[in-house]
């Protein structure tokens, strides 16, 4: 009965990936520079990436991924701030990078906000 009720606990916990087998790539131009499994934001870290005359800092943790630094001009990427659900998408004209997360969507939330312009 604690075996069950502790699967249960860890099967809803909080921080786990809201769609399983999320994972997430950063393209530059259209090709493919970067790939993260669900394993690996699940994990955490973070990786540099170089474009153009640009450098960013993407940080990565508990299912989810960000532009934590850009030296581009206006830094709306950084500002987009967390992605997690595959569809989700974090770009950066000048630099010419779009950062995605990808995999099965989630039927349950479809009713989210899709998008926020200021």
């Amino acid at each position: 009965m604690i075996g069950l009720l502790a699967a249960a606990m860890f099967a809803f916990a909080p921080g786990r990936l809201t769609s399983p087998g999320a994972g997430a790539v950063l393209e530059r131009n259209g090709e493919v520079i970067l790939t993260l499994s669900a394993a690996n934001l699940a994990a955490g870290g973070s990786v540099d990436v170089a474009s153009g005359q640009y450098h960013y800092h993407l940080v990565y943790t508990d299912g989810r991924i960000r532009f934590a630094e850009a030296d581009c001009p206006d830094k709306i990427c950084v500002r987009t701030g967390w992605i997690s659900r595959p569809g989700q998408i974090a770009a950066c004209v000048p630099g010419d990078l779009i950062l995605k997360m990808t995999g099965p969507s989630d039927p349950d939330q479809t009713d989210e906000v899709d998008v926020i312009v200021r």
